[in-house]
């Protein structure tokens, strides 16, 4: 089925992409949870959701969604829109729900069961249906720690994860964050979302760590008085990023950095 038609069926206006309503759309997916999008394994599907943030456009990317159609009457914000011409994803938008856009398609004849081959090549499908957000980390610079972690935050209630797993991965994120601005020059903060697991990086340029082993007993800490006094530097944070991680490895070069990938399951 053409795009044209999903467009005339669903009596949908085009946003952005008028030279892309000749694709063949094969299937499609209705869904209102990014975790939902994540899973899905259609080929060649337009995406039906109200979800309008800047998330769902690179969701659509890495899901290899031919377009997104914004149901309810959603218009994206601009930037939204703008992201969406630079990565050539075509956004419509209808008025009617998503239970009858999914219906109305499916009466059409848009049944395409086939799914991506995500047994031959995990590694490659795992890859297509991963979420990624990245944030760069200053040291020293209070005003804005802990920002990466409430955004990563919000993200993840925006895509419908449980409560009981943000909290752990908020917590790990703020302790890995704080380390970043407490003890480096600077570092990042890498989360990928997988329909499996959350993989948090945490990779800064710094001092790194003498003696690993002796940094992860509890209490133990090399901030300086100055920040012990704004009330950091307690000496809990990579305990309780192990604490609250399914996987904890950490690799650090004195007069170089330190890296710490902590995975938690969903």
């Amino acid at each position: 089925m053409k795009l044209s038609k999903i467009k005339e069926l669903l009596q949908a206006e085009v946003l952005w992409g008028d030279e892309f309503l000749d694709t063949e759309v094969l299937s499609a997916c209705g869904a209102d949870l990014m975790s939902d999008i994540l899973a899905d394994t259609k080929i060649n599907a337009v995406l039906l959701t109200g979800l309008t943030h800047r998330q769902i456009i690179q969701t659509a990317v890495m899901g290899d969604f031919v377009a997104i159609t914004f149901v309810r009457g959603k218009i994206p914000p601009k930037d939204v829109i703008e992201l969406a011409r630079q990565v050539k994803v075509p956004l419509l938008r209808t008025s009617l729900p998503l239970y009858e856009t999914c219906g109305i398609l499916y009466e059409a004849g848009l049944r395409q069961t086939h799914t991506k081959d995500v047994t031959l090549k995990p590694e490659r499908a795992e890859s297509a249906q991963t979420m990624k957000l990245t944030y760069d980390i200053l040291g020293n610079d209070f005003n804005n720690a802990g920002k990466a972690a409430e955004q990563a935050k919000m993200v993840l209630k925006q895509i419908g994860i449980d409560s009981s797993i943000i909290r752990r991965v908020s917590i790990a994120a703020y302790e890995a964050e704080m380390n970043i601005v407490i003890h480096a020059h600077k570092g990042q903060l890498i989360f990928a979302i997988t329909p499996a697991y959350i993989e948090l990086v945490a990779e800064d340029q710094g001092p790194g760590i003498p003696d690993v082993s002796k940094a992860l007993e509890e209490g133990y800490s090399t901030a300086p008085a100055r920040i012990r006094a704004l009330g950091f530097g307690a000496g809990m944070g990579l305990p309780n990023m192990k604490k609250f991680t399914d996987v904890f490895e950490i690799d650090s070069v004195v007069g170089k950095g330190t890296k710490v990938r902590m995975i938690i399951n969903l």
